[in-house]
């Protein structure tokens, strides 16, 4: 069998629909869970038997200078140049392909739908051959050219899918193949299947809905057909064919005027959720519930985990607190402070309860928005909560950059004074829409401050459910500090 060598050409432009959710990145460059497509495809091949390199390029000069790289023992290596616009869907036939490939005596065009996926080729002197007929630097639509007038032996595979097809795209950045791609959505072209071994917790999400108010349903993507076995419980929901804000406000897809669009529903929303009067007593226990008792079971929480010392150490060496006790005791004392001087109307809403961007669907065209993934209720009072709640929620993924973080997209980093720095990829572009916010904000006469406050809340609270990844939970502690001394200042 012949080592492999996989020229990954990310060189295609999506289209505008696809550019509607990504931006301007390419299909490589496309984020899905916090990794990119390249990086997941490059994780995925290189785990082939027989593959020996994984080289990500966009035009012929990239081509040319990996190459140029390669010792004499790649002389005889097969090259496979794939194309940037297909992903995986059948590991078992992706398998089978790279076995062949590896005993391949002819060059091969490899067909998905009538498209080519991929070429193989006996080496690299054929493949340079290849390179010699393509007339400009951007690859794709030229090595297509060149292969149809090549007179390569074509085959077929079910093992890629076409995500330039924007029905197929929509169901790779959701989630939709996962159940054969990374293990976790279930559904089809019209219909998703949640399931979950927390049976109470899907029973209380499926319930929400039908203690919701009727007025309000028209918000939330309807679920039905709940079952339960021995060991998970399920329930579906009409598939609508559009993202969630996430996944566009991390590309940098939206628009001011679109955004704006958003926060209009979205304000309308909050505006006209139902509400009940209750006592003063009840209004204070049910923030003191949200803002200062769960901020200080989940810090109990994380000290139980082992990265807690480590995390606290940091907090120490690398900021001007004496650990993560001082940046909460400082979070009471602001707490303290602004929510003392104000006056609140003794009211609950019916709250969603993770209103962030990762939980709204929206589709610009039909300018139609529809909220998933509600915290659940068992009763009609469950449906109650602070009304200030899902602002905050809202404010974390607009000002918090919380999309980001899950996206992992930020840096810490060491500066001169030796002091850790929290760097958000998305810090320049959402400046734009923090404004906005603002705006929206200000026109329904809620105060910032307050708002950025209990978000403050949110980004500690999530501490322990984020212990997987140490450095974004200390990256939540750092955005933390950031928005108390913007409140502070």
């Amino acid at each position: 069998m012949k080592d492999i060598i996989i020229i990954y050409d990310d060189s295609q432009k999506p289209n505008q629909d696809i550019r509607c959710i990504t931006g301007e990145k390419t299909f490589g460059d496309t984020i899905f869970k916090r990794v990119t497509l390249k990086e997941r495809m490059g994780k995925e091949l290189t785990q082939l038997p027989g593959v020996r390199k994984f080289v990500t390029v966009r035009g012929t000069d990239e081509i040319e200078a990996a190459l140029s790289g390669l010792d004499a023992s790649f002389g005889r290596c097969v090259i496979v140049h794939l194309f940037s616009n297909f992903g995986i869907c059948d590991r078992d036939a992706l398998r089978i392909l790279f076995e062949k490939a590896g005993y391949i005596n002819e060059n091969y065009i490899v067909e998905c739908g009538s498209r080519p996926a991929m070429v193989m080729l006996q080496n690299i002197s054929e493949y340079q051959e290849l390179l010699d007929r393509i007339p400009d630097t951007e690859t794709n639509e030229s090595m297509r050219v060149a292969l149809e007038a090549s007179g390569y032996t074509k085959m077929t595979t079910e093992a890629f899918v076409d995500l330039s097809d924007i029905h197929y795209f929509r169901q790779f950045i959701t989630g939709g193949f996962e159940a054969r791609f990374f293990n976790m959505l279930a559904g089809d072209a019209y219909t998703v299947t949640k399931q979950s071994v927390n049976q109470e917790k899907l029973k209380k999400e499926y319930d929400y809905y039908q203690f919701l108010p009727d007025d309000m349903k028209m918000w939330y993507v309807k679920p039905f057909h709940y079952e339960e076995n021995e060991t998970s419980a399920s329930y579906m929901m009409e598939r609508y064919h559009m993202t969630d804000i996430a996944i566009r406000y991390v590309h940098g897809a939206i628009g001011t005027e679109e955004f704006r669009d958003i926060m209009d529903k979205l304000f309308y929303y909050l505006k006209h959720r139902a509400e009940k009067e209750v006592s003063r007593t009840a209004y204070e226990e049910n923030a003191e519930q949200l803002y200062v008792k769960k901020v200080e079971e989940r810090v109990a929480d994380l000290k139980q985990c082992p990265a807690f010392e480590r995390l606290d150490r940091l907090v120490q060496i690398g900021t001007e607190f004496d650990g993560i006790d001082a940046v909460i005791t400082w979070y009471m004392q602001i707490y303290r402070k602004i929510t003392e001087k104000k006056t609140f109307r003794d009211v609950l809403v019916v709250g969603h309860g993770d209103l962030c961007f990762s939980n709204i669907l929206y589709n610009q065209d039909a300018s139609l928005l529809k909220l998933i993934d509600p915290r659940g209720a068992s009763c009609e009072e469950d449906l109650y909560m602070n009304p200030f709640y899902d602002l905050a929620k809202l404010s974390h993924s607009v000002c918090g950059c919380y999309d980001y973080f899950n996206s992992d997209l930020f840096e810490i980093s060491l500066e001169d004074d030796m002091h850790f720095k929290l760097s958000v990829m998305g810090d320049a572009y959402k400046e734009q829409y923090c404004k906005i916010f603002r705006e929206y904000l200000q026109q329904n006469q809620i105060d910032y401050a307050l708002i950025r406050l209990y978000e403050a809340s949110l980004f500690l609270s999530m501490l322990p459910l984020h212990i997987d990844r140490e450095k974004k939970v200390f990256g939540f502690i750092l955005n933390a500090i950031q928005i108390l001394k913007e409140i502070e200042n």
